[in-house]
């Protein structure tokens, strides 16, 4: 009888103990929101405190009740991850010593973990993280990229046409980074820059006239074309392959067409396709031009001419329409029609009043047309009209300087000479005019 009362004795025990340790348990431990006992009180308390002082941003003294909530009850709010993500790139893009940095780091990624871990939204999260990862450690060692880039791949898989612009334009820049330091290959970069290219075109699709979606899309093809990352031997397989797939797909004919052009492919048969294909399914003046350059590049100047001749007419802006008056006039240059080449260049430089490559193809125009001036008693006159063009070209665009001091060392050493001049009646500084179809008024010198 005295056993039996023992064992009672005992199971009372067990299960007064028990009582009180499962009346009083965090959240972390029972998986409930605020825990049990005095530990939900505790963690009620904490969850207000630090609240308070994150809404004043008084954040040191929000850290100490953040920290006890974070870490005893991480479901009681998802205000938790929200704020705590502002406490730390607060701390974090103030504090100047490296190992203090890095520590909060550290702590902003668990933040991230953990949010994904009790609230999920494993698209939105990871984007977050990977962004802020390569925002504050770019500079780090190339594991940080190797990891930010992962966090916002995986994001993109998840989110798909509904991924941040911001996490776009991260994943690029990391994918461009990686691929540079031989962490991953330029087909992949490829890849990455047409998933995301994809995304975009399909946010436009929403909202045709997003100026920030525009610029984005610039910036990715700026970044993914301005760096010698995809030579034509990685684009053209990858492109006739998105070419067969939607043959008139628009966006993806402009996709194709542009790239292969900054990407200097346009020599190729499949950037000529990609834009007959573009033109036939929405003309335009960009689809116009691609044919035209093509064209030219072939030495079919004829159909050159025809196609810029179709993109003036269907262009608008007026910088847009001295490109392609200077295309037309190059055509015309190479036709030998020098006269009405000069006259197309003239229509491009005053579309575009700061423009120098005008100039230098009228001078060299005038320098080809030397031999048709030999009714001019200073046949070799044409040269300081030329060099004339040159001086123009390099005084209004900083950008042709070099290419316009070429031209005049070149074509200074042809000017006539002071015995030669003295026969026609022209002396050092006279005005003189260069007759026929050009017309134009120089200074003599020797």
């Amino acid at each position: 009888m005295k056993l039996k009362f023992n064992a009672y004795l005992s199971f009372i025990i067990v299960v007064f103990f028990t009582s009180i340790q499962i009346y009083s348990q965090k959240g972390i431990d029972d998986g409930s929101r605020f825990g049990h006992g005095e530990d939900s009180i505790r963690c009620v308390k904490n969850l207000s405190l630090y609240r308070e002082y994150a809404r004043q941003k008084i954040f040191k003294d929000a850290i100490p009740f953040w920290r006890v909530v974070f870490t005893e009850c991480p479901k009681a709010s998802k205000n938790i991850y929200i704020d705590g993500a502002k406490i730390y790139k607060y701390y974090i893009d103030k504090e100047n010593d490296e190992n203090k940095r890095s520590a909060f780091i550290d702590t902003l990624m668990l933040i991230y973990d953990q949010r994904i871990k009790y609230y999920g939204e494993k698209c939105n999260v990871r984007g977050r993280q990977g962004v802020n990862l390569l925002r504050y450690r770019r500079n780090d060692d190339i594991k940080y990229i190797q990891q930010g880039y992962d966090y916002l791949k995986e994001s993109i898989s998840l989110c798909k046409n509904k991924t941040s612009e911001a996490v776009l334009a991260t994943f690029i820049s990391a994918s461009i980074t990686l691929c540079s330091n031989e962490k991953i290959d330029n087909t992949q970069v490829l890849e990455d820059y047409l998933a995301s290219t994809d995304i975009i075109n399909s946010k436009l699709k929403n909202k045709p006239d997003d100026e920030s979606l525009k610029d984005l899309q610039e910036s990715l093809d700026n970044n993914f074309t301005n760096k010698p990352i995809c030579s034509c031997e990685v684009l053209i397989p990858a492109f006739t392959k998105r070419l067969e797939e939607n043959p008139y797909d628009v966006e993806n004919l402009k996709i194709i067409t542009k790239i292969l052009r900054k990407s200097d492919c346009c020599s190729e048969n499949l950037f000529f396709v990609a834009s007959k294909n573009l033109h036939d399914s929405l003309p335009s003046a960009e689809s116009a031009e691609n044919i035209a350059i093509m064209a030219f590049v072939n030495s079919k100047y004829k159909e050159a001419a025809k196609y810029y001749k179709q993109a003036v007419q269907l262009e608008n802006d007026e910088l847009k329409k001295a490109e392609y008056y200077l295309g037309l006039a190059k055509s015309y240059y190479k036709l030998n029609n020098l006269q009405e080449a000069k006259n197309l260049a003239l229509k491009a430089a005053n579309l575009n009043k700061n423009w120098g490559e005008p100039y230098l193809l009228i001078g060299q125009i005038y320098v080809d047309s030397k031999d048709n001036l030999s009714e001019d008693c200073l046949p070799n006159s044409v040269y300081w009209i030329a060099v004339d063009k040159f001086v123009e070209a390099k005084n209004i665009d900083s950008n042709v300087v070099n290419e316009a001091n070429k031209l005049i060392s070149t074509y200074i050493k042809y000017f006539p000479t002071k015995e030669n001049a003295f026969f026609c009646g022209v002396n050092e500084g006279d005005t003189y005019t260069v007759g026929s179809w050009i017309n134009e008024t120089t200074q003599a010198r020797f």
